[in-house]
């Protein structure tokens, strides 16, 4: 009977292993997949809306994989990484929205707010990111990053409170 015990021991053991180093593996994957895509939209030819898109998809990636690991050591971890990882394209990124943002005539930049508040994305990065600032709020990459994504998105429109009154009506929340 203990040879039984013994045996499932092991195998559980041996179970808990193989899906830790695949979720380790996983999130080394991800990381790579995100550094990838900033960069080369960093140094592509890409227009800025289409850069500040493609920013918003992945780190809106990054936040919804942050907040599915359970373990916090490891969660602080993975964020870290991809705040070392991405910091300069980020940048390089949000640098060049924000000239040519203002660049733009006032017309203009409401239209943009209308246009950011339409996106698929919008609704959920607003939501996401209270959340992913009271998972990870000791990390500085994450006040600093969701404050200037906040403000490409909308306060450099000039916008704030007509893109957060946007964001209900589209989402319903009235």
């Amino acid at each position: 009977m203990k040879l039984i015990q013994i045996k499932w021991l092991m195998l559980g053991f041996a179970a808990v292993l193989l899906l830790s180093g695949c979720g380790a593996k996983r999130q080394a994957s991800q990381l790579l997949n995100h550094k990838n895509l900033l960069n080369a939209i960093a140094t592509g030819n890409a227009g800025p809306e289409e850069k500040l898109d493609a920013l918003v998809g992945s780190f809106t990636g990054m936040m919804h994989e942050g907040l599915r690991i359970a373990n916090p050591k490891k969660g602080v971890n993975y964020v870290t990484q991809f705040g070392n990882d991405n910091t300069q394209a980020i940048e390089k990124i949000l640098g060049e929205v924000g000239d040519w943002q203002k660049g733009l005539s006032g017309i203009e930049k409401a239209t943009l707010a209308l246009r950011m508040a339409q996106k698929p994305y919008a609704k959920e990065v607003f939501e996401l990111i209270p959340k992913f600032q009271r998972k990870y709020k000791q990390i500085s990459f994450v006040g600093k990053m969701t404050k200037k994504l906040k403000s490409r998105l909308m306060g450099s429109v000039g916008l704030d409170n007509l893109g957060g009154k946007l964001l209900e009506k589209i989402g319903g929340n009235e």
